[in-house]
């Protein structure tokens, strides 16, 4: 991983990301899907638009989101409803919904 803190496998010798990032991207990644669940879009329905290249700037979106703890707030609340205002990926998420 670019960027990130690594640590050496003692008995292999290759470089692996600390734990604490490892477990932060997984958590990012499980709130874009919660988020897409929870307000209706399919993962196939963002990769078909246009080969994957929304999905990946969503993923990107979501990574670089200043809103993690609103977010898992507003998941906890919420259920099949439009994408909050302070989603990054609100925009792809009505435009994939209103599409597909």
């Amino acid at each position: 991983m670019q960027g990130a803190k690594s640590i050496r496998a003692a008995d292999t010798g290759e470089r692996m990301a600390e734990p604490r990032t490892e477990l932060a991207d997984f958590h990012r990644k499980v709130l874009m899907e919660d988020m897409m669940e929870t307000v209706g879009v399919d993962l196939l329905d963002v990769v078909d638009l246009d080969g994957g290249q929304s999905y990946l700037r969503a993923r990107a979106n979501c990574h670089s989101c200043t809103c993690k703890l609103t977010c898992r707030a507003w998941l906890a609340g919420h259920a099949d409803d439009s994408p909050p205002e302070f989603c990054p990926n609100a925009g792809l998420f009505q435009m994939v919904k209103s599409c597909c």
